[in-house]
């Protein structure tokens, strides 16, 4: 199988994620979607990253379905437990790591706007804190052993809040404090933490790629 990707995306980290703790092997194939010799839409009507190309030429894009498809195809090792509460619990922190990202999305588009509204960044940078307790409220003390089995909802959290910080580091997105969560969040920290010693995530981090925002906004 083929995926390909951007190197700073959450979106196609999860996917990698996923795909090395199932064990499954894949080559992996960069794009920008912003330049103009991108050829994304060849395999998604979205033009969107990641893809996964299936070893008998199928195309599956969107990060969420890609993901479901994975675990309908490769069931073992599953990345969704079986008990229901189990389940749900997944699944809301999947949903919990997504729309955080999806906000930190709006909010790194809308900042270099010459017109920005300051009245939607402070309600978009509101959903941040309030998604980031409901986070900490949802894992309690969980740390899992880099041995545990882990799912989704824990990649989703973890791609996302590292995210954050690569951001800021690479000046795409400024320091704000909404999106200091090792500030606020001490088990945040040390579930992530925990998750990021294996090496499945060791193997993922992202790496930077030029984009100009201000060109991309225009």
């Amino acid at each position: 199988m083929r995926l390909i990707n951007a190197t700073p995306s959450p979106y196609g980290r999860k996917v990698a994620v996923a795909m090395k703790e199932k064990g499954l092997k894949y080559e992996v194939q960069y794009d920008n979607p912003w330049h103009h010799g991108t050829y994304v839409h060849e395999y998604s009507p979205f033009q969107q990253l990641p893809i996964l190309i299936t070893d008998d030429n199928k195309y599956v894009y969107d990060s969420n379905y890609i993901l479901e498809w994975l675990e309908r195809r490769f069931p073992t090792p599953a990345l969704l437990p079986e008990g229901v509460d189990e389940l749900l619990e997944a699944r809301l922190l999947q949903l919990l790591g997504e729309r955080l990202m999806e906000v930190a999305a709006l909010i790194i588009f809308e900042v270099p706007r010459a017109d920005a509204s300051k009245a939607w960044l402070a309600r978009q940078t509101r959903k941040i804190v309030t998604g980031l307790a409901e986070l900490s409220r949802v894992l309690g003390d969980r740390k899992p052993s880099v041995d545990d089995p882990i799912h989704l909802g824990d990649i989703a959290v973890v791609s996302t809040l590292t995210m954050f910080e690569f951001m800021v580091e690479n000046g795409i997105l400024p320091e704000m404090s909404e999106f200091a969560w090792r500030e606020r969040h001490r088990n945040i920290v040390e579930f992530v933490e925990a998750i990021e010693a294996r090496p499945a995530f060791k193997e993922t981090r992202p790496v930077m790629m030029e984009v100009d925002l201000q060109q991309v906004v225009a």
